[in-house]
Order: structure tokens, then sequence, then C-alpha cells
């Protein structure tokens, strides 16, 4: 019998980053399986749409959430019930990880920490390389904040959702060993270079920093030099005053993120993490360890997430994720190579298991008094090597070819694998390099009515960098020389009873390699996300 869903009936949940892939397939999974659970508060922050025409929480739930596949089983078995079932028990919380009571209002917050039983932080900033300030401000200070609302409920419990890659550059066995405040990735490799590092000096450092560029972007100086650049971008056109004010920003908007972003993966890399991400990941676990007292948390360690295995359905998936972008790539005929090492360990998990050992660990979180780690990964029982991904690729795409835009089949050919130099040499002598000529040639030289040609350029250039980047952004995660220890994982499956392992699986030895790439993921990708329907 259920040991987990009975916990879960009548309980209150509160769940940050819903409007995320990982959130929607956890909400709905708890609701098909849970059906008595008593409430599920989910934070969604409100937006504007491009006119400044606000969207609300509640517009957002309705149109991001709900209306996601993830529930589309749930939307079959309630039928007509499905809007009533949702208007009682889900309700969107205005509200922002990035200020202060999480951005509610004092009613809201005080009345949320009356009800609220399992506070489920999954919100994050997922872009390796985002501007440090923006990562901070969500993956670390957020962390703050989330921990200090679940304290302040009156008896909470805390799943903190984080990532396998805190731990950096590190190698061989990983063990699933909590955050230690104020120590780094380099500090714990025994690098006598190191950088002297505090977590709460670093954050004092990343935001004095913010500042000064953001002073910076906004000198004479600055404004000389964007206003040079767009004198040049603008020749021959005619700008209005107004557009012209637009262009000078969007300059310095992007003067600023350049700076951040490259602020990001240099000091990441300094202190042994990979980059901006895996870096305020770090902090944000560290955080809740500084912070937490004796409020009973896990912190589960996913690797790199992608499509499910089989619930809500084979292939669910929102979105490119890590390794998305590179297939696409390959199967529209655009990347027949990457830096990587074929023998390299690529530890991908489905979001479905990422789900099923969040929901498992919650009737157990308040045994333990010591902060757990759970790596949800599959290098330690099951692993499959960069290599044998790539060929499952090729083969897929080998007998179901993409279409170019005349429908004719894009013919792959099987990977190879160049060092970094090698293809970074490629791209930018034989691509990159005659293309930056013919743009300036473009620029100076008055041929007439050049804007499609340059337009076309740019597209290519911009192709071509995204390509260049991806080199820096995902190289480190495909190169790895380890191996994530999962024990506790492996644990909690064990101690389930027959029907939660059933429902909460999170067996990763039953994943079919060769079945999932072929069969379950590409096909989901490309029916989810690509839209091609297959």
């Amino acid at each position: 019998m259920s040991v987990v869903i009975p916990f879960l009936n009548h309980k209150v949940l509160f769940v940050t980053g819903a409007t995320g892939f990982l959130a929607k397939g956890l909400v709905g999974k708890i609701l098909c399986h849970a059906p008595d659970v008593g409430r599920i508060y989910l934070m969604v922050r409100p937006q504007r749409r491009g006119g400044g025409k606000p969207i609300s929480a509640e517009d957002r739930l309705q149109r991001e959430i709900l209306q996601s596949s993830a529930f589309a089983r749930l939307r079959a078995e309630l039928g007509d019930r499905f809007d009533a079932v949702m208007l009682e028990k889900v309700i969107a919380v205005p509200s922002d990880l990035t200020q202060d009571h999480l951005g509610m209002d004092a009613e809201t917050y005080t009345r949320l920490t009356r009800e609220v039983d399992i506070v489920i932080n999954s919100a994050a900033n997922v872009v390796f390389d985002a501007p440090l300030d923006m990562a901070l401000a969500q993956n670390t200070l957020g962390a703050r904040r989330v921990v200090e609302f679940a304290k302040a409920c009156r008896d909470a419990v805390l799943v903190h959702v984080s990532t396998a890659y805190v731990n950096g550059r590190q190698k061989r066995v990983i063990s699933e060993d909590a955050p230690v405040p104020d120590q780094t990735v380099a500090q714990q490799m025994g690098n006598g270079r190191a950088p002297d590092y505090s977590l709460d000096s670093e954050i004092e450092d990343i935001l004095a920093y913010s500042l000064e560029v953001e002073a910076s972007s906004r000198s004479p100086e600055r404004f000389a030099e964007f206003t040079r650049l767009l004198d040049r971008q603008d020749r021959g056109k005619r700008v209005t005053a107004h557009r012209r004010e637009h262009q000078l920003e969007a300059l310095r908007q992007r003067w600023v993120r350049e700076r951040m972003v490259a602020r990001g993966i240099k000091r990441g890399r300094e202190l042994g993490w990979h980059d901006s991400y895996s870096f305020t990941k770090a902090m944000g676990e560290q955080m809740v360890a500084k912070t937490r007292g004796d409020l009973p948390t896990v912190i589960v360690r996913p690797s790199i997430i992608e499509s499910s295995l089989s619930d809500p359905e084979p292939g669910w998936l929102e979105g490119l994720k890590v390794a998305d972008p590179l297939i696409v790539h390959y199967g529209k005929g655009r990347l027949t190579d990457f830096p990587a090492r074929p023998e390299a360990v690529l530890d991908v998990i489905p979001v479905d298991i990422i789900i099923n050992v969040i929901i498992g660990v919650l009737p157990s979180i308040r045994a333990n008094a010591d902060l757990k780690v759970y790596h949800v990964t599959t290098s330690a029982k099951n692993p499959v090597t960069v290599g044998e991904v790539v060929q499952h690729v090729y083969e897929y795409f080998v007998n179901n070819p993409m279409r170019d835009r005349d429908g004719k089949p894009i013919a792959v050919t099987p990977w190879t694998y160049p060092t970094l130099s090698q293809f970074r040499r490629k791209l930018r002598y034989k691509y990159l390099l005659p293309l930056k000529i013919l743009q300036w040639a473009l620029d100076w030289v008055p041929i007439g009515n050049v804007s499609k040609q340059k337009r076309h350029l740019s597209i290519l250039n911009a192709t071509l960098e995204n390509t260049l980047a991806l080199t820096d952004i995902y190289g480190s995660y495909i190169s790895l020389d380890c191996v994530f220890q999962n024990d506790n994982m492996n644990r909690l499956f064990d101690s389930m009873d027959a029907e939660d392992k059933e429902i909460f699986n999170c067996d990763v030895s039953r994943i079919d390699w060769p079945v999932y790439v072929k069969d379950i993921h590409i096909p989901g990708l490309q029916r989810h996300v690509l839209k091609t329907g297959v």
C-alpha cells in the first residue's frame, strides 16, 4: 500500500518556478495520483506583453501551465470537471523570487505561512551564460528568500532543487555531500592557488560590480561610443529621434549584459565551477545550508534534464534542453562535429524520474535532522557515453531525416570529434572571418540598397556565433570525467512499497538508452518543441 499518496492527502504545497518544465510535470503528477491533496499554491510572476499590457499571474496559470501537455492526461480523466477541480486545487500567487517576502503583499504572505505544509523550490535561472547579477538574484538570493518563507510557515518541510553540476570540475566519484558554506570547488580540489572566498563577501562583490558596470554604461565616454556605433549602423537610413533613443538604450543594455556574462564565466571558473549557472546554484545551496536552521530540508541535484521516460507520456518535453540544440543542428545538417570526448559519460536524466524523487522523499524529510542530498543521476548505475548517444542520434536521422524548405531529406554524416582548438579555428577562419569582411564591405561601400543582404548576413553571423558559443557553454558538461554517486536515490527506491515503486519509479537502471534516444526523446523533441508532428 502506498505511503506517499496518503502523506500528500490534505497537504498544502507551495511551488516556485511554476511556469517551468519541471514544476509543470510535478504538479500534474501530484494531481493525477493524489487527488485528495489539499491545495497547491504556485508562485507565478506577473509579466507585461510587448505593448506594455499586463499579464496577470492567473492569466499565466491558465495559458502557460494548465494548457501544458503535462496536464493532458488529467484533463482527459476529469473531462468536464477539469476546470472546476483546477480552480479548487491550484492557485496562482502573484510573486517574485527576486523581491523581499517573495514579492507578496503582507496579508498573502502571512496567510500562506499559516497554510503551507510543503515548500518545493524549483525556480532557477537555468541559462548557463546568464549575466551574473541576474543569476545571483534568482539562484542565490532567491533561495534565501524561499528558506525564509519556509521557516515562517507553521511546520513546513523544504525540497530545494539544485543541480549535480554544483560539484563543478571535480573528477572521479562525487559523493552526495551536503554543501559547505564559504567553500569553493577549487578549494575542495586542493588547488593551492584557489582565490579567497566567503559567501557573504562574494555576494557583496557581485552586487558592487553590477552597480559599477551600470554606472559606467551611462558615462559620457560610453554614450559617445554607442553613438559612433549607431552612426555607422544607421548610415544612409532615416531614423527618428524616438527610434534613435531606443537603439542607444539597447546598445547600453547589451554592453552591460556582455560584461556581467563575462564576469560570471570568469569568476565561476576561477572558483572551480563551469559558469555563472553552476556557480550561483552552488552559492544557493550554501545559502540554504547556512540559513535553514532546524528547517527539515533536502536538496535534490539532477544532472542534465531531458524528456520524460514515461510520465505524463514518453518523450514529453517543453523547450530545448541542454543536448537538444546540438541534436537539432545536427539533424538539419548544420553541425557535423563538436569538440567532445566520445568516451566521456553523458549524465542525462529523464524529467519524470526527478519528479518521482522529489515526491518520493516527502514523507521522510522530517526524519533527518541533517541536510540530505539526493543526486538524481545515471552515471553511477546506468552510464551512457557521448559516443553512444551520438551514434543513436545518427541512426535515428539516417532512418528519419529532417526536411529542408523544399521538402527534401537532409542527409547526415557520422559525427567527428575535433579538438576544441581545431573546431574553433575552422569556424573562425573558414566561416566567420569571410563573413565579417563581407559585412564590413556592406557597411562602408556604397553599392545601393543592401539592407536585405545585411539582414541575411546578420542572421548567418548570429548562427555561427551561437555555434561557437556552444563550445564554451556545453563543452565542459559533455566532457566531464566524473561519476555522480546516487546511493540515496537508490535507497529511496529500495525502501518504497510495491505501489509507490510503480507510481514513483526512480530506478534509473530501467532506462534502455537506444530506445530512449531513438524512440522516445527525439520523437518527443520533434513533436513537442519542433512541432513537426512526429
